[in-house]
């Protein structure tokens, strides 16, 4: 008799312990559920208000060109970065970038062939930052068509080798996270190098107003990192026309040779708008790549996340 109660006993809490075990496995399941579709709220409700603030940049954009002074800056409104504003359960803040100050990867194969002026600039970029003048053969094969190494380039054979193999693009950058596929491109060259760079169609041309000191070392070989920083003005440098630069330039003893200014210009239309969305306890990062055209603008690229990574420290005492 005895033995019979201590088994029920024993069923008994066998079957509480079950019980609690169902109890607490559909709490977790129930919170877990509910955590999930908070998450999706949030994130479709940032999606949106970063929208939001994609429309808010074409505008401003607009705004400016309707200016009617022809050129841009990092003086003009439009690069002042929008101060946090409040929304229902958070804040929004936002920062436009102007693209077509920064080296665009693309420029360096036109028409099939390698762009002398273009692949010119883009050693001496990689020289004011102190990376590897190889990269810019590297840069070169990976979107030429071809299969052939070119200089100190690399092809299929040598991705190939790679853990886990791959080719090479052959077809123009759509990103410029695709830099970190080139051959040498490590994380610590990538976060030296993406601040500078864009991918960009290959005529969008580059806007010597909105370039960094590094950038400007790379027009010409005799433009030393004091000139640039002169150029560069403290980040408040407003060209009107290439013929003011040219000046500054022989002022300084620096010849520009004619090829030299392709593409050179004062004015942008490409734009990346950042924006920062927090709400609750939850961060959100957007960027749209943005065009600029006669009377409006268009969005062409969306990501979420990051963008590029945070810059290491300037070599050289070169300012970005």
């Amino acid at each position: 008799m005895k033995r019979q109660r201590g088994l029920a006993l024993v069923l008994a809490l066998l079957v509480v312990a079950l019980a609690t075990l169902v109890a607490v496995e559909l709490f977790t399941s129930s919170g877990s559920a509910i955590a999930r579709q908070e998450g999706l709220a949030r994130a479709e409700d940032a999606a949106l208000l970063a929208q939001g603030m994609e429309d808010f940049a074409l505008v401003a954009l607009a705004r400016d060109e309707a200016s009617g002074d022809g050129i841009d800056t990092r003086l003009d409104a439009w690069a002042r970065p929008l101060p946090p504003l409040p929304v229902p359960g958070g804040m929004i803040r936002g920062a436009l970038v102007d693209l077509d100050g920064r080296f665009n990867l693309n420029s360096v194969v036109r028409s099939g062939a390698r762009d002398p002026v273009a692949m010119a600039r883009l050693r001496r970029l990689l020289a004011a930052l102190e990376l590897e003048p190889a990269l810019a053969d590297r840069i070169a094969d990976w979107i030429d068509a071809d299969t052939e190494v070119a200089g100190e380039g690399a092809e299929d054979l040598q991705y190939l080798r790679a853990d886990p193999p791959y080719r090479a693009a052959n077809r123009p950058f759509g990103h410029v996270s695709e830099l970190r596929r080139v051959l040498g491109v490590d994380a610590e060259v990538y976060a030296r190098l993406v601040g500078e760079v864009a991918a960009l169609p290959a005529d969008s041309g580059v806007n010597i107003n909105t370039m960094s000191v590094a950038g400007l070392m790379s027009l010409s070989d005799g433009i030393s990192v004091e000139l640039a920083r002169q150029l560069w003005d403290g980040g408040n440098a407003s060209y009107r026309s290439m013929t003011e630069l040219v000046d500054r330039l022989t002022e300084a003893g620096v010849v520009m040779e004619p090829q030299a200014m392709q593409d050179l210009k004062v004015s942008s239309r490409y734009f990346l708008a950042r924006a920062d969305v927090e709400l609750g306890a939850r961060r959100f990062r957007f960027f749209s790549l943005l065009q600029r055209q006669a009377g409006g603008g268009r969005v062409l690229q969306r990501t979420q996340g990051a963008w590029d990574l945070p810059l290491s420290p300037a070599p050289a005492g070169v300012p970005r």
